[in-house]
């Protein structure tokens, strides 16, 4: 009987050169989650948290980190690196996406419950840096969790206003915690409050999530860096986005810095929704398409020469709607 020739999967990219899996190596399906992404290759958790590299088939959408799948392992390990082939994707809760300038919509996570937007002062507090980012969670139907950290870095003055500004966002229903990740002063609380959720960790660059990353999982080592003294930004540490298992129920994505989360996608209801009580009070303006700019009888710039609405808030959703109609004239 002639040999039978076995399959198999190819990459010519990963390292440069060609790599491949006998598929006829393998084994029985399992479920797995994507811990990070290269190219045409995964690293998947298996059901103890081992990771096992993987191929995609060229059928299947790209996976995101976060998302389950099924995959099949090899038999035997190549030089001590296990290895294996993605099937099939399990249906998403969640996907966040974003837009780049030359890739259109590019999906960035799946599977989070909420977004934890971290903010430092040493970038400078900017209220319209949130509610950019407010815009674009919202759009994704997922909550967000506001993150003060490098708190320590704050005098008892710079404190008080911080708070002050912050309970803007508070009256508003949105989760805030004040941190240290250097430090340590709150962490173990915010830990505490995700109680079995996974969420993403997001901000911009010089924020502090890679030394939040290496504070919950110090095994990793994950680089740090400081703003730049020439810039006064943020520079990237974080590559390629990347699952951490904070306990068996729990996971915490770190993803790249964004320097800037566009809205270009957006049409103008969805940046409406993105300010949660200007949507609610635009059922009380005379005008169904009121954009709340200098309409007469608006409810919102009533509400806001009422002090009911934070003038910033007011100012901010002007900016982008304004923005947006000058891009789309």
């Amino acid at each position: 009987m002639a040999r039978r020739q076995a399959k198999h999967i190819t990459d010519k990219q990963h390292n440069k050169k060609k790599v491949s899996i006998d598929e006829s190596s393998l084994l029985s399906p399992e479920k797995g989650i994507v811990v990070s992404r290269f190219g045409q290759q995964a690293d998947i958790a298996d059901c103890n948290f081992k990771i096992i590299r993987c191929f995609i088939r060229k059928s299947l959408d790209i996976p995101v980190v976060g998302d389950r799948v099924i995959f099949c392992r090899q038999a035997s390990s190549d030089q001590g690196v296990e290895k294996g082939v993605i099937n099939e994707l399990i249906e998403r809760s969640s996907l966040l996406k974003r837009p780049t300038p030359h890739h259109g919509i590019k999906p960035v996570v799946a599977n989070v419950d909420f977004i934890a937007l971290l903010l430092a002062p040493a970038l400078g507090f900017s209220e319209m840096m949130l509610d950019r980012y407010l815009v674009a969670a919202q759009a994704s139907e997922l909550p967000v969790w506001i993150i003060f950290n490098k708190w320590d870095l704050l005098d008892e003055v710079e404190q008080v206003e911080i708070k002050a500004r912050l309970k803007t966002y508070q009256d508003l229903n949105y989760n805030i915690h004040i941190i240290s990740a250097k430090q340590g002063y709150g962490v173990d609380e915010f830990i505490a409050a995700i109680n079995g959720q996974s969420l993403l960790l997001a901000g911009q660059s010089g924020v502090g999530k890679s030394t939040l990353i290496n504070r919950l999982f110090p095994e990793h080592k994950v680089a740090t860096s400081e703003i730049s003294e020439t810039s006064g930004l943020g520079t990237h540490t974080t590559t390629a986005s990347r699952l951490y298992q904070l306990n068996e129920n729990s996971y915490i994505v770190d993803s790249p810095g964004v320097r800037e989360f566009g809205l270009w996608h957006l049409d103008s209801n969805s940046i409406k929704q993105g300010f949660v009580e200007i949507a609610e009070l635009s059922d009380n303006c005379k005008f169904r398409d009121c954009k709340h700019l200098n309409e007469p009888k608006c409810a919102v710039i009533a509400a806001a020469e009422a002090g009911q609405v934070t003038a910033s808030r007011l100012k901010n959703y002007q900016y982008l709607i304004q923005n947006f109609e000058q891009v789309n004239a």
